[in-house]
């Protein structure tokens, strides 16, 4: 069972960038559970923190709902558009429904890669809200040609190497059809 004690030095540690980064992420998970009762210490380390920490503690924070400051503090790193897809993601899971028209907003104003688009998409859907699916032009963005399989060179190349053993029989099939068309 935690104590406050006990939390209170987790956060230090989280804080403290002198501390390895090991050590730092066992304080970062210890703090994202059951630590409600010093809420109000990470967010007043959360404002006077930059960086790293910062970035840790508005994550941890993102698990404790219905704080308003909490929820301003995603709604700022969302606009910082350091990590738009995280933010986004984080805002969908805090559950503030206010979040819906922000996400919104915030896509129409700003140039979006897949990712980012996909992942407020789906924060304004996990928050209940309808997103007008105008999906870009996003032919130039690797992630999503990688994921439409548009720079793959042929069909051959997505084949799974079990398919031969999977499905025999299309292959004996492939076989006589080459052999037919020798005939």
């Amino acid at each position: 069972m935690k104590n406050r004690e006990g939390m209170e030095k987790m956060l230090a540690t989280l804080c403290d960038e002198a501390i390895d980064y090991q050590t730092r992420l066992e304080a970062y998970e210890y703090l994202q559970e059951d630590c409600e009762e010093i809420v109000d210490a990470m967010l007043e380390k959360f404002y006077q923190s930059q960086g790293e920490t910062a970035d840790m503690l508005i994550e941890i924070l993102s698990e404790y709902k219905g704080n308003k400051a909490i929820y301003m503090g995603l709604v700022s790193y969302l606009y910082r558009g350091d990590d738009v897809a995280l933010y986004a993601r984080l805002l969908g899971k805090y559950g503030d429904e206010s979040a819906i028209e922000v996400l919104k907003s915030f896509a129409e104003s700003t140039d979006l890669n897949y990712n980012e688009y996909m992942e407020i998409r789906n924060a304004v859907e996990e928050l209940g809200g309808y997103f007008d699916d105008k999906e870009g032009d996003y032919q130039d963005d690797e992630f999503y040609r990688y994921l439409k399989g548009l720079d793959e060179p042929d069909d051959e190349s997505r084949r799974s190497p079990f398919e031969d053993i999977l499905n025999p029989e299309e292959r004996e099939d492939d076989d006589t059809d080459e052999e037919d068309d020798l005939d």
